[in-house]
């Protein structure tokens, strides 16, 4: 009887340790949701409205291509030919960041920014610096970095997250780093290569969360949740397309290959609201050409996908694509041809009965998720 209890103490003890063991491996399980890009729904089934501002025309401030855009409370800030431009939340022009050049104070090349504080920083790959300038355009401060980076992020008032997309002799894909004291505080995602490649629709951050942001890496459908301490995936996404990306192949190789293919290259935003998950990204088809599509998982787990402009919609005309994501709406910006060519199209007056011509600015639109 002895010799049974031991063996039966045995037996039940393997039990509970495979028990937590499988426990321990589910709990490292990311969920995985896949995405049927033949689907479609309605816009209405995503946004519950929109506002825009239109942005101020005058000499100091003609918009051309836009190349990136950043909102916060106070100001909507537009790069375009290696300019910040900086408009109020009511669309007055502010003023210019407008500093090229090789003098004190000016920037070699301008890869990303971001406006805090009324400060707008200015990332410069070529100089490895982050130039910080007031809205008068008055360099304040330089921040010389350790090495390449392509895009920054500004977690709080002491830490900014750098990214390098594979391209850094760091060999980090993400870094924290401590402006308020010039310090490094730590390395996320590790590569063993430096890809040296550039990707000028991607951008690393998706959205935010309590503490954090959504992270993102080019040829990856994961995202990875980061904070000032840690860095883990959170979700992944896949897709039934076509044809499927070779992730063998080194990234460059990955690059030439998915061109003008059926294939999802990379996620571009991602955020949580009122119980349901968006996630936006692009798609060629031979047929419509690339376009962005947005797709939601809803609180009862319900899926929908809808591809921009594929249809016109009556309830939201003038959207596009999202360039973020700010207190629960995706920011886009349309220029004013366009915007006419719409309300020519479909009889629309809107934009024409404020004075909008072909050559006024852009108009910067937020559409409210449901």
């Amino acid at each position: 009887m002895k010799r049974f209890s031991l063996i039966q103490s045995g037996v039940i003890m393997g039990i509970l340790l495979s028990l937590m063991a499988c426990s321990e491996k589910q709990t490292d399980v990311v969920p995985v949701y896949s995405v049927d890009v033949q689907q479609r729904d309605s816009a209405d089934q995503f946004f519950s409205g929109y506002d825009y501002v239109m942005l101020e025309t005058n000499e100091s401030c003609v918009l051309g291509e836009v190349e990136g855009m950043k909102v916060d409370e106070s100001v909507i800030a537009v790069k375009e030919r290696d300019r910040v431009l900086l408009f109020g939340r009511d669309g007055k022009f502010i003023s210019k960041i407008d500093k090229r050049g090789h003098g004190a104070g000016e920037y070699l090349s301008l890869e990303d920014f971001c406006v805090r504080d009324s400060l707008v920083y200015v990332l410069s790959r070529a100089q490895k610096r982050i130039l910080v300038y007031d809205w008068q355009g008055a360099c304040r401060r330089t921040i010389d970095l350790d090495d390449w980076y392509q895009h920054f992020e500004i977690l709080d008032d002491e830490l900014m997250v750098l990214s390098s997309e594979y391209s850094n002799e760091k060999h980090n894909n993400f870094v924290l780093f401590n402006y308020a004291k010039d310090e490094y505080t730590e390395e996320f995602s590790p590569f063993e290569k430096n890809e040296g490649v550039a990707f000028g629709d991607f951008f690393p951050f998706g959205g935010t969360f309590d503490g954090g942001r959504y992270a993102l890496l080019p040829f990856d459908y994961t995202v990875y949740r980061l904070t000032s301490s840690d860095f883990k995936p959170y979700c992944r996404f896949e897709f039934n397309t076509a044809e499927q990306i070779n992730h063998e192949l080194p990234l460059f190789e990955q690059y030439e290959e998915t061109a003008n293919r059926n294939v999802v290259k990379y996620l571009h935003l991602y955020e949580e609201y009122n119980g349901s998950i968006y996630v936006t990204f692009d798609l060629f088809e031979e047929e419509g050409g690339i376009g962005t599509y947005v797709y939601k998982i809803g609180p009862d787990k319900e899926t929908r996908i809808f591809r921009i402009f594929e249809k016109f919609s009556s309830a939201y005309p003038y959207i596009s694509a999202p360039y973020g994501v700010y207190d629960g709406s995706f920011y886009s910006i349309r220029n004013a041809m366009s915007i006419m060519y719409i309300e020519n199209r479909y009889g629309l007056s809107l934009f024409r009965d404020k004075g909008l011509t072909e050559e006024s600015n852009p108009v910067v639109f937020f559409h409210k998720l449901k």
